[in-house]
């Protein structure tokens, strides 16, 4: 289907690594092994989204999810990955406009053993280091076709 409107709606995880590096090191997926990559470092996917009746704008569920040395540093990260996304429509970044973001409530993803994960082909959920500390956090970003 063809839209009758100009532009592309931008690439949602593209938009928060540039919005994220200047925090720390940010990806969009992650290593096979935690011992492949070093702390801190933030992980961000969209994990879904709607367009709206007119077709102007598309509502993207993203999460980043901050990996620190302690818990503490963890959560201190996460207040500035938490600001930098609630300051995004004010600021183009990447070359993109945003028009709202919203902070929601992160799912859960479901455990399960690491050998039953690749089984069931969702092998996007990483064997960490336990020692590794993390907080999530989940957001809707609005934003029109650029």
């Amino acid at each position: 289907m063809t839209s009758p409107y100009a532009g592309a709606f931008p690439d949602f995880e593209q938009f928060m690594i540039g919005l994220l590096t200047p925090i720390a090191q940010t990806v969009s997926f992650l290593p096979a092994q935690a011992s492949q990559f070093t702390l801190p470092l933030i992980w961000v996917r969209t994990t879904g989204g709607t367009l709206d009746v007119n077709a102007i704008t598309y509502k993207a569920k993203v999460q980043a999810v901050v990996f620190h040395n302690t818990r503490q540093a963890a959560q201190t990260m996460a207040i500035q990955v938490r600001d930098a996304f609630l300051n995004a429509p004010a600021n183009r970044i990447s070359g993109v406009f945003v028009d709202y973001v919203e902070e929601i409530t992160a799912t859960e993803p479901r455990f399960s053993a690491p050998n039953l994960r690749r089984s069931r082909g969702s092998s996007e959920f990483p064997d960490l280091d336990p020692l590794n500390q993390m907080v999530e956090l989940a957001f809707t970003i609005d934003a029109r076709r650029q």
